[in-house]
């Protein structure tokens, strides 16, 4: 596949220091090795060089779009799915509790699970999903394409909400302008992107990569969202959003310190189909110290991995924006 180097997406620099490589450790779509490079200028991170923009689709097979109960290849059902995303639900519609009911727009709805909880709680709701394949499960107004072609009425929202999409977007800076002017005056722009200045980010790589294209810090949010027209009034971490915890750390170091090379250790840990790989064997046999590893590890990080999000430095960043001024 044809990989393209590119400018730094947040600002457009091209003074870049490399920080690391990677591979699609999640789905194994190529074998290509991606680089990650960090914005001398705003502090971004992102991949260069990356899929082109023809290409990129093919890096989202069916099994991103779909939940699976365990290894199996059985999606989810209506309710099945809600069960298991609830707390995230409950942890995104809490972060826009303060604000009044009014217009919404979801960008990058997947199947409208979050869209039909919104509406439940007061929301004019409307979505926007990429992937014309996706199927609408809960019968929400969900427009499909690409968000950049859409024809939305100026100032026609009370919010906008993107959980977990804006890293994987190629053109960031273009997104986040047209939501500005989407926005009415006092509308607000609230979602979760992935934080690049952690431990998760840069020791245990866990960016989905090459689809998470651009890497954030809060610093190249701020300055990304003032070039737009907004003021980054809120950030925060909770990874009751979209995982990324630091557990594993322990059983990653133990692994690397046992002979596995960086990136064996990474695949078995994002191994889908076979979730003990990593935590109960060793290169693939059963391990009982492994499986005493990995309680150890739960064990003893679930309380770091509270205290990063306390102190903002967890790997999910929330953000919430509004027009400067408002």
């Amino acid at each position: 596949m044809a990989l393209q180097r590119v400018v730094c997406p947040v600002c457009g620099s091209a003074r870049a220091r490399f920080v690391f490589d990677a591979f699609d450790y999640v789905y194994k779509v190529s074998a290509d090795r991606f680089m990650v490079q960090c914005c001398r200028d705003c502090g971004a991170g992102y991949l260069s060089p990356r899929p082109s923009p023809d290409e990129l689709a093919r890096y989202y097979p069916s099994e991103f779009y779909w939940n699976f109960e365990h290894a199996t290849a059985v999606p989810l059902s209506r309710e099945q799915l809600l069960l298991q995303r609830l707390p995230q639900i409950t942890a995104k519609l809490s972060r826009m509790a303060h604000l009044p009911r009014g217009r919404l727009l979801d960008i990058g709805t997947m199947k409208g699970e979050f869209l039909s909880a919104a509406r439940d709680a007061g929301w004019r709701v409307q979505g926007v999903e990429f992937g014309d394949h996706v199927p609408n499960m809960f019968a929400v107004p969900i427009h499909y394409g690409e968000f950049l072609d859409m024809d939305f009425e100026p100032q026609s929202f009370d919010c906008v909400t993107m959980w977990a999409v804006l890293e994987h977007v190629y053109e960031p800076r273009a997104y986040v302008q047209k939501v500005a002017r989407l926005l009415t005056q006092a509308g607000h722009f609230i979602g979760v992107v992935t934080n690049f200045n952690t431990l998760q980010a840069r020791l245990l790589r866990s960016d989905d990569f090459p689809r998470h294209l651009t890497l954030f810090t809060k610093s190249s949010l701020r300055r990304l969202f003032a070039e737009a027209g907004l003021d980054l009034v809120r950030v925060w971490t909770d990874q009751r959003l979209f995982g990324g915890p630091l557990r594993g750390a322990l059983s990653y170091g133990v692994k690397r310190g046992l002979g596995y090379g960086v990136d064996e250790a990474l695949f078995e840990m994002r191994n889908r189909r076979d979730p003990e790989a990593f935590c109960c064997k060793f290169r693939g046999r059963p391990s009982a110290a492994m499986k005493w590893v990995s309680r150890t590890d739960q064990l003893l990080l679930w309380l770091p991995e509270k205290a990063l999000d306390l102190a903002g430095l967890g790997f999910n960043l929330g953000f919430e924006a509004r027009r400067i001024g408002a």
